[in-house]
């Protein structure tokens, strides 16, 4: 258990620390939610079709007469590949992102300049959302109007290993941007890891919980890499000793007894301002409290980073928190007190 309290210097350290840590992971966590790299095999599988798309309106949809002119000749470049045909993204809503990344759009910026959300459309791999006319001309000409004022800048020298890096760069704008407000969401889904791949390794990993349908995916271990990439979609992990392991809010991870009853709750609180300690404890503190009100022998660990003297004084003399873990201690996982960390955890499953 973490109980030396860091000085100005140090939180400061300490939260750079914790701060590029949790960005690392969770750009490689958002890469893969957004399907980036899925999008340039999508195009391609319409290649075949590619002769099925009229461009005879290409002035309509906002494409430049030179740019226009120069993808239609180039050796190896097709016109759905760089250019955004209005009944191409009508009949496949979810390669708005592939143009718009393309187009080098934030999310944001699409929804200020033609005033349309697209991100739930973005991450409907179902295609369940059906675009209108006037959306798809608006979001048509504004994405073809950026992408020829690429190519003109670019001298007509457009390659296609280009087009692939303006679908990174443009991602990791995004990223970049939803990265300034997640870092507490960050922390919960770094630790929710951690805990699925030591159940995995002590053999205890039977099945994974979907947060949207009443069926459990069985554990496979050809999947674990992509379950644990799209940790958000589980509600949790079902163990072979018959307990389990809870994901939600307030608290942000539950322990599950074999009868159904909360033995253990886990507080992760990510922030990394040491003026916000306080705070921090004060929230984690309330969520115990409720869960105390129902089960006083509740077991409860709060895993934190950035604690300052005065909260870890009250932490020292709270009796409502049964343990507490600096963050990032327990996620250097050669560490002496990440072992203790995980040790705490299984004793309460076990």
């Amino acid at each position: 258990m973490s109980t030396v309290p860091l000085d100005e210097t140090h939180l400061l350290t300490e939260a750079h620390r914790i701060n590029y840590r949790l960005r690392s992971t969770f750009f490689y966590r958002k890469l893969k939610e957004y399907k980036t790299l899925s999008l340039p095999t999508k195009i391609n599988a319409l290649l075949p079709v590619n002769h099925l798309y009229s461009w005879k309106n290409w002035a309509e949809w906002g494409i430049g007469e030179e740019a226009f002119t120069y993808i239609n000749e180039h050796p190896n470049l097709q016109l759905i590949q760089v250019f955004c045909h209005p009944r191409l993204i009508r009949e496949h809503s979810s390669l708005l992102a592939y143009y718009r990344n393309i187009a080098a759009l934030s999310q944001k910026a699409v929804k200020y300049l033609a005033a349309i959300d697209v991100k739930r459309i973005e991450l409907d791999q179902e295609n369940k959302y059906s675009l209108g006319e006037d959306k798809v001309l608006a979001l048509s000409r504004l994405f073809n109007e950026h992408i020829s004022l690429i190519i003109d800048s670019s001298i007509e020298s457009l390659t296609e290993e280009e087009l692939y890096g303006l679908l990174l760069v443009s991602t990791g704008t995004q990223i970049d941007g939803s990265w300034r407000n997640a870092i507490g969401e960050e922390a919960e889904k770094v630790v929710q890891r951690l805990l699925i791949k030591e159940v995995k390794e002590r053999n205890l990993l039977a099945a994974f919980i979907p947060r949207q349908c009443t069926r459990v995916e069985v554990y496979n271990p050809a999947k674990l890499e992509e379950q644990l990439g799209n940790i958000e979609d589980y509600r949790g992990v079902m163990l072979a000793n018959q307990t389990s392991i809870l994901f939600s809010s307030e608290p942000d991870i539950s322990l599950l007894n074999n009868q159904g009853t909360t033995v253990g709750v886990i507080e992760i609180k990510g922030g990394t301002d040491p003026a916000g300690a306080l705070e921090r404890y004060g929230a984690a503190k309330k969520s115990f409290e409720e869960v105390f009100r129902r089960n006083p022998k509740v077991k409860s660990i709060l895993i934190a980073s950035c604690i300052t003297t005065e909260v870890h004084t009250r932490i020292q003399n709270d009796p409502i928190i049964s343990t507490y873990f600096n963050l990032t201690e327990v996620l250097s996982e050669d560490s002496i007190l990440y072992d203790q960390f995980i040790q705490e955890v299984f004793s309460i499953l076990y």
